[in-house]
């Protein structure tokens, strides 16, 4: 039978078999561009809607900081928009204070730098001293949750999204000093985490209450091959704040879903984070974790978001050799619900469109149900 887009999303993620396997998608704005112009509109939900990508939105709190807001302007360099202080036709600082320039292409940026690089970490109250974007600073929409609820009466699946504390940290700090900072300088980085985790905790609740129907953090924590800061020191200092972070959330909506990205290697904390209580595991990168043994271990706890190769197949693969990678990975991870095919990270500009229609087709056209709940 027919589903919804939000019923076939609902299902997946409370395994059980869907119509047919959802799928959904980041996109770099050249491939956005790229697939506008194949497709022949300006209507990007023309594009979304032939690919099968369908039923998802957003909301969103933000920070407003009014010392930043007086200087700010929004430019654009080439295809890419940004709001903040410019320093000069490329280089510019956002309302947190981090520096970053936009590549002579126009199609990424780099970090430059953080309000908080130069400190020298043997002091944590300088943390505590330092103006930095709190609590005071969100903006809320006040009929955020009329919203929400509106969005759903449209059929769609609602998330709202927070950053990972360590990736504000290393942006503010400096990923080399935050390294070290694990190391020799603790309380220096616990007071800085304390200070993120009040902020977004009290985002991901807010809209927790608002009723969204998942919160996402999104921020890498693992190489291609290891945790960064090593699973034993990510235990000590960043589990026990992030479990608090998700109770929060799931005792302010119990039928909240809690979403985690990362690249890379996060076999060494998958057990942790299914602790914790998240839901969804995303993007499950297969050049470094095998989705079919996550799959056979914690099928019947998380959801896997993700499971496609921007490394190998589909930016270098044939239509055929996409397609036919789609279909095994619902074979062996979606037959029983709990997989969103999606490529593990933006789909980027070297990937042809006729690939890219290869791997929303697959999933689009595959006859999960066929499986009958059983791996194929």
């Amino acid at each position: 039978m027919s589903m919804t887009p939000r019923e076939r999303i609902l299902a997946t993620l409370h395994h059980r078999i869907p119509d047919r396997t959802p799928t959904e998608a980041w996109f770099h704005a050249e491939v956005i561009r790229k697939l506008k112009t194949h497709y022949g509109t300006d209507d990007w939900a023309e594009v979304l809607d032939d690919l099968g990508i369908v039923g998802w939105t957003s909301v969103g709190i933000d920070t407003r900081i009014a010392e930043f807001e007086a200087r700010a302007e929004t430019r654009t360099y080439k295809q890419m928009v940004r709001r903040g202080i410019w320093l000069d036709e490329r280089t510019y600082a956002n309302h947190w204070g981090v520096v970053h320039r936009i590549g002579e292409s126009g199609w990424y940026e780099e970090w430059v730098g953080g309000p908080l690089a130069d400190m020298d970490g043997e002091d944590p109250g300088a943390v505590a001293d330092f103006n930095l974007p709190g609590i005071d600073d969100l903006v809320e929409p006040p009929d955020l949750s009329e919203r929400v609820a509106a969005l759903k009466q449209r059929d769609l699946f609602v998330s709202g999204g927070i950053p990972n504390p360590y990736k504000m940290a290393w942006m503010l700090r400096g990923m080399d000093n935050v390294l070290c900072d694990y190391l020799i300088h603790r309380d220096f980085l616990e007071a800085l985490y304390d200070r993120l985790y009040a902020l977004y905790t009290e985002i991901a609740v807010r809209l927790a209450r608002a009723g969204v129907d998942m919160v996402r953090m999104v921020g890498d924590i693992a190489m291609q091959d290891r945790i960064i800061m090593g699973p034993e020191t990510w235990r000590e200092v960043d589990k026990p704040r992030m479990a608090r972070l998700v109770a929060q959330c799931k005792a302010a909506n119990p039928d909240l879903f809690m979403f985690i990205h990362s690249d890379g290697n996060l076999t060494d904390l998958l057990d942790d984070l299914v602790e914790i209580g998240f839901d969804v595991i995303n993007p499950l990168q297969p050049e470094c974790m095998d989705p079919v043994a996550v799959k056979q271990r914690y099928g019947d706890r998380i959801t896997l978001h993700g499971g496609v190769s921007l490394q190998r197949t589909l930016p270098n693969g044939t239509p055929r050799e996409v397609r036919a990678e789609i279909e095994d990975l619902i074979r062996k991870c979606g037959y029983n619900g709990g997989l969103v095919v999606f490529p593990s990270n933006v789909i980027q500009p070297d990937t042809p469109v006729e690939n890219i229609q290869a791997c929303f087709h697959a999933a689009r056209d595959f006859d999960v149900a066929a499986l009958g709940g059983r791996p194929g």
